[in-house]
């Protein structure tokens, strides 16, 4: 595995971003600013996630909680912008986080994605 493949806690963004960057195809050019914020967004969620897990301030069911309301506020978002649909929405914000899944969840310790 090349070095620029490796997912960390530091590039959970950038991957993130990559990958909603394929999802949104034509119409990237158009959300490129709101993907960037989201993406960065998801990121903060998801290390904040893996932090609290590992200290045991949160249990899995409010990860979950933490996690899904990130979600729902960047699809209101992508949603909101050139006149997304919903479901294209969920499916970049699916594509993005998929690419982190193994990390995150080897990370908390459960299937949280």
């Amino acid at each position: 595995m090349a070095t620029t493949d490796i997912i960390t806690t530091d590039n959970l963004g950038d991957k993130i971003f990559d990958a909603a960057k394929t999802s949104f195809g034509a119409k990237f050019g158009s959300v490129k600013q709101f993907v960037q914020a989201e993406s960065e967004k998801l990121a903060i969620t998801l290390r904040m996630i893996i932090v609290a897990s590992a200290e045991g301030d949160i249990s899995k069911a409010e990860a979950k909680i933490l996690l899904n309301q990130q979600k729902l506020a960047a699809s209101a978002v992508f949603t909101a912008t050139e006149g997304m649909t919903a479901a294209a929405a969920q499916a970049a914000i699916n594509s993005a986080l998929k690419v982190v899944k193994d990390f995150v969840n080897s990370e908390i310790g459960f299937a949280l994605l």
